[in-house]
């Protein structure tokens, strides 16, 4: 039956955790139930040839066809990759249905043993296909996700039958990014007053000190929920890590007058566990271990311990984390994967550690400090590897460089010429004096990854994909920034 609350999305997700639980021969009817069951569209059968995608690429010999609904079709596939759908991937399957259907759509494809789902609308109204993307995994938190797509349902009804507009509408993530800082907003002044109260502080610089404490105990905050995403840090072996670490401390006690968890559990796994002297990882029996858990070792400036640490040691209340848990955290997809302008995903990604920073530091009007969107960092990098590439190889044609920069097309580049390209894509310097959260190094970064990609037209496994990603940090990319808490 159709979803009867606007705010209610337990029938999306009960389908779709049927859907993992389910043999690769049922998948694709528990989709076609989604669909058509819940969220009222036409069902369709057959499938669509996926046999002319480029050799590059591996793909099933089919899509199948599950549901339509004023010519928006809705299609499945099951890929043999291990991991995260590539782009590549995406692209080609997105691509052979446009041949066969038409370019509106909606994909769903599932990575080898469908631990992944990831629900794709390919956008092909510019030079270049965009591909928006909703990722929901087996055993994590879905709620982004399945919110998202059953909103598809209710702007239907309310947009007039406008199917397209609808489906758009929920693949854009500016209203997710806009809805998560609102909550952020609301639990961060919760916090500012709950810490003020408990060390006695109201205005002036005290305020000013108990922002930035704040504001970085909100950063390791979502940093570590990061971590978890990764599967880097686990309690008990729950990687839902925070929730998992509140639970037992709640469960030992917590909440007593003489207990607290941001002194007994957060104040040991930022300094004891992130980052300690030993620059050991904790794993193993060890007491330490029993309170925090399995923690690799990370070192690095957000965990390094300061006077404001031990000034508010003792003055964060366990309301404060209580609300960002279950207010905040729990209430948004995490995805460690960084967006592109070309890919991108509905949840929050690392960037949105850039964004905090840029948003809500203080004295920012004065600073100069504003946070540049991505499509303009990707734009302004493009731009200067251009200039950079005609530069260190005069004797590639401006075309050529255009292409390859901003199509990823490696075709038009003459042999002779690659490995000129390759050496000045190895040795270019880029420095930012200003970084900031370092949103242009980022988008360097990423910018050069997917271009050695595209000059070697690798097919990089995720140990490939980090030594490249290293090597890039440690060669090509420089950075400095007055303000220290950047």
């Amino acid at each position: 039956m159709p979803i009867l609350n606007r705010n209610d999305a337990r029938e999306v997700e009960r389908v779709i955790g049927r859907v993992f639980e389910a043999a690769e021969s049922d998948r694709a009817g528990l989709l076609r139930r989604l669909f058509v069951e819940v969220m009222d569209f036409e069902p369709r059968s057959g499938t669509v040839s996926l046999a002319g995608a480029p050799a590059s690429v591996s793909l099933p010999r089919s899509a199948e066809r599950l549901a339509e609904l004023d010519g928006v079709g809705v299609f499945y596939a099951a890929l043999d990759t291990p991991n995260r759908v590539r782009r590549a991937e995406a692209l080609a399957v997105a691509n052979e249905i446009e041949r066969a259907l038409g370019e509106d759509m909606l994909i769903a494809l599932a990575n080898r043993g469908a631990s992944a789902l990831h629900f794709i609308h390919p956008d092909f109204g510019g030079a270049t296909p965009i591909l928006k993307r909703m990722v929901v995994e087996r055993g994590a938190a879905m709620r982004t996700a399945v919110q998202q797509l059953s909103n598809i349902y209710w702007r239907i009804q309310d947009e007039g039958g406008d199917v397209l507009k609808a489906i758009k509408s929920a693949f854009d993530v500016e209203p997710v990014t806009q809805r998560f800082f609102s909550e952020y907003n609301g639990v961060f002044d919760f916090a500012m007053d709950a810490v003020g109260q408990a060390a006695g502080e109201r205005g002036g610089v005290a305020e000013e000190r108990r922002r930035a404490f704040v504001q970085t105990l909100f950063n390791r905050l979502t940093f570590v929920y990061f971590l978890s995403r990764k599967g880097w840090l686990s309690f008990g072996g729950d990687s839902d890590y925070l929730r998992a670490l509140w639970r037992d401390y709640q469960n030992a006690g917590g909440g007593g007058e003489d207990k607290n968890f941001h002194y007994d559990r957060l104040r040991l796994l930022f300094f004891g566990g992130l980052n300690n002297y030993r620059s050991e990882d904790i794993g193993g029996p060890s007491a330490k271990r029993a309170l925090i858990g399995d923690v690799p070792f990370l070192n690095g400036g957000l965990f390094e311990y300061s006077e404001t640490d031990e000034l508010y040691k003792n003055a964060v209340p366990d309301a404060v984390f209580e609300r960002a848990l279950t207010g905040l955290f729990e209430r948004f997809n995490f995805t460690v994967t960084e967006s592109t302008p070309l890919d991108v995903e509905v949840a929050v990604d690392p960037e949105m550690l850039g964004e905090m920073f840029e948003r809500l530091v203080t004295g920012r009007h004065e600073s100069g400090s504003y946070y540049t969107p991505r499509a303009v960092v990707s734009f302004m990098c493009r731009e200067g590897l251009k200039g950079f590439l005609r530069k260190r190889v005069p004797d590639l044609d401006d075309e050529a460089i255009r292409r390859f920069v901003d199509e990823r097309d490696a075709l038009g580049i003459p042999r002779n010429m690659a490995f000129p390209l390759g050496r000045a894509l190895d040795e270019v310097a880029v420095v930012d004096l200003a970084c900031g959260s370092g949103a242009y190094l980022l988008g360097m970064m990423q910018e050069l990854m997917e271009l050695h990609g595209a000059l070697y037209n690798a097919r990089q496994d995720a140990r490939s994909l980090y030594d490249l990603k290293l090597h890039i940090i440690r060669r090509n990319l420089y950075g400095a920034d007055s303000d220290p808490f950047a």
